[in-house]
């Protein structure tokens, strides 16, 4: 059976999984979420879909919270989720369901992998053999992904009670307020001193919400908190006010270039 699978990514860790499932699977078309961000119809091609994305405040990013309730699901008979996480899913599968159901289908399976933490706003990068763990990590849960996909399997990892009621007061704490705000949560971003002016943070961009102006970044309003401006910054001069960022490390998945995430700003 052919598979659409459509990916967002900041760091480079939603896309090396979905490629990894694409290879497993074979017979896959990955599509960047961000290059359909202006369609108001998205019909899916395929009779199996996907999506892969990163796990945002215990929930799904803006972006994808906003792209699956466009998508015209009439042809899909089965559906995924892939939802790549440093610290807990929360309500990302659930979401999902719901969101699946707003769309007029069904979401039939729902995956929670663990990959390398790199929310540096609240926390350091950890090392090498911490990457190298999460490639490990990330092949033995790609492959259970592919055989359940594969077989159409219903499976949806939402957790056990105490789970649910965990992501639900995360949620209700922090995520709700998170999603509320996020595309303006860039007015904390500053720039240091150390800027070489090369633009690689407008480049990187997948929503092109950084204009440079007079050879510095400025943020447009519409962000999506993806923090790929940050982590590819050559100079580590972009930080997030009233956070220790200047004296934590940054990230993007050993696989993943700048290119790759610019260039889901384009389709196919």
């Amino acid at each position: 059976m052919r598979t659409t699978l459509y990916y967002f990514t900041g760091t480079g860790n939603s896309l090396a999984c979905a490629r990894a499932i694409a290879k497993g699977l074979g017979d896959t078309d990955l599509v960047p979420i961000a290059s359909l961000r202006n369609e108001e119809h998205i019909r899916v091609p395929s009779e199996r879909m996907g999506i892969a994305c990163p796990v945002y405040f215990y929930s799904l990013p803006v972006l994808v919270r906003e792209f699956i309730p466009r998508l015209d699901l009439s042809a899909v008979k089965y559906a995924f989720l892939v939802a790549t996480m440093g610290g807990l899913p929360g309500l990302a599968v659930e979401h999902g369901e719901e969101l699946f159901k707003k769309a007029g289908g069904e979401l039939h399976a729902g995956f929670a992998v663990r990959m390398f933490a790199n929310y540096v706003a609240e926390y350091n990068m950890r090392g090498e053999r911490s990457v190298r763990a999460m490639q490990r990590r990330m092949e033995r849960r790609v492959a259970e992904i592919v055989r359940i996909v594969q077989a159409g399997e219903r499976h949806l990892e939402t957790g056990g009670p105490f789970d649910r009621l965990l992501g639900r007061a995360m949620f209700n704490l922090l995520g709700r307020k998170f999603v509320q705000e996020a595309r303006t949560r860039d007015q904390r971003f500053t720039v240091d001193p150390s800027c070489v002016h090369c633009g690689t943070c407008a480049y990187v961009c997948p929503v092109e919400n950084i204009r440079m102006v007079d050879k510095s970044p400025r943020w447009l309003g519409h962000c999506e908190q993806c923090f790929a401006c940050i982590h590819f910054c050559p100079a580590a001069a972009i930080q997030v006010e009233g956070k220790r960022t200047r004296v934590r490390g940054r990230y993007h998945h050993p696989d993943v270039r700048a290119d790759d995430i610019a260039g889901q700003r384009r389709a196919g």
